[in-house]
């Protein structure tokens, strides 16, 4: 059985003959996994799509591994699963953390993850990878109250009476008494249900959940007389994208396409398979930037402006475009306001501030003329209110504010709306 280990962003991994006796266990942070896992992870840090995901280094004298900002399911080639939740404060909750990044999730654009439910969210006490597998059943269900859509496929073959239209120029003449015909038949055994089978099977053998695996299970008898697919990537490249008879079913084949991917490392030889890996910081601005534009209709909100460049060269030429995360224009007043999945230590020299990032801060507020700045860093128990307004000049104020993904997002825009002081 697939082991499945549950760690969070910043979490260090050890190997387990460290301690005697144990398999996988998270102690101190830190999280114990059998050597030949350890060893496949450590091998995959020293590619270069692993170099932001996870770092290696000797802690007395033990090799050690720590995941990096990057959230999702990671998987080696022995079969472990690693669950990467966000880390949120000192003692998150399982519960909260994986609630948390099905909520970032659901804002991006691309699907399947804006179908995630709010049923989803309530069963955040289950496995990332079993409520992904929920959510395709839920699209696979919908297919099928609909059924299965069929089409004419010609078959070709010999047979002893003319069934069909008959082939002449493909008759064998050493066997005059066969005849070779093609028949047109209505058939489910078409390219979109085999990749839709391939997944149902594919997943059957994967899932631990109960609840899933009867669905599933019940799932693979409507597709009795459907093949599989073979070639899953050249066939999804296939698929007819102008016919709209499989309109409705988008979102099924996105979600396969997406859990699919799961299947990859065995067959291309890789160590680690990271194809359900997202960037916490790039989530956390997303979810934010979405959140604003829902819940603040009576503003203009702009995601990732690119109005303005930092510099003009010699021949007169903009260089440098600037991108500033969200500008918030409203009553001729403009707001720059830039995301940072950062911890802030409000006790901390500079609490936990990066230079780089005020320097970013005082181009946008002079290129857009803003009215102020706004550096927002997910709340934690320490950062539950905004710091002191900075000051980096007559007119430019920078505010250091906290939002909390746990509570609703309409809830929390509405307080970023009163903090930011936007009327």
């Amino acid at each position: 059985m697939p082991q499945h280990v549950v760690v969070y962003e910043y979490d260090v991994i050890r190997r387990a003959s460290e301690v005697s006796g144990v398999i996988s266990i998270t102690q101190n942070a830190d999280t114990f996994v059998p050597d030949t896992t350890f060893d496949l992870l450590k091998q995959w840090t020293f590619t270069a799509e692993a170099d932001a995901v996870i770092q290696f280094f000797m802690q007395k004298g033990k090799e050690c591994l720590r995941f990096k900002n990057y959230v999702g399911i990671l998987q080696t080639s022995d079969g472990t699963q690693f669950e990467i939740l966000p880390k949120l404060s000192q003692n998150t909750g399982l519960f909260t953390a994986r609630q948390s990044l099905l909520k970032m999730l659901r804002t991006i654009s691309d699907v399947p993850f804006h179908r995630l439910s709010q049923a989803h969210l309530q069963q955040a006490n289950q496995p990332l990878w079993e409520i992904f597998i929920s959510a395709f059943i839920r699209e696979m269900e919908q297919i099928m109250r609909q059924g299965l859509e069929r089409a004419y496929q010609t078959i070709e073959t010999e047979q002893s009476f003319v069934r069909g239209k008959w082939l002449p120029h493909r008759q064998n003449p050493l066997h005059p008494e066969s005849l070779f015909t093609a028949i047109d038949e209505f058939k489910s055994d078409i390219l979109p249900n085999r990749l839709l089978k391939t997944c149902v099977l594919f997943l059957a053998k994967r899932s631990q959940h109960l609840p899933n695996q009867v669905r599933l299970r019940q799932l693979r008898f409507a597709f009795e007389e459907v093949g599989t697919s073979h070639q899953v990537k050249a066939d999804f490249a296939k698929l007819e994208k102008s016919d709209r008879r499989f309109n409705r079913y988008v979102q099924a084949l996105q979600w396969a396409k997406v859990l699919l991917n799961h299947q990859s490392w065995a067959t291309a030889g890789k160590d680690v398979n990271d194809s359900l890996l997202f960037p916490t910081e790039r989530l956390f601005e997303n979810y934010v930037a979405r959140g604003a534009k829902r819940y603040l209709p009576d503003h203009e909100v702009s995601y990732q402006d690119n109005m303005h460049f930092l510099i003009d060269d010699h021949s007169g030429k903009r260089r440098f475009r600037l991108r500033p995360d969200l500008v918030i224009r409203k009553d001729n007043q403009t707001f720059i306001l830039d995301m940072k999945w950062k911890w802030i230590e409000p006790h901390a020299k500079n609490y936990g501030i990066e230079q780089s990032d005020l320097y970013q801060l005082y181009a946008y507020g002079r290129k857009y003329n803003a009215d102020a700045l706004f550096l927002i860093y997910p709340a934690h128990e320490d950062f539950q209110a905004p710091l002191l307004p900075f000051r980096y000049e007559e007119g430019l104020v920078l505010n250091v504010i906290p939002f909390d993904i746990t509570v609703p997002l309409s809830e929390e825009i509405k307080t970023m709306e009163n903090r930011l002081e936007i009327k």
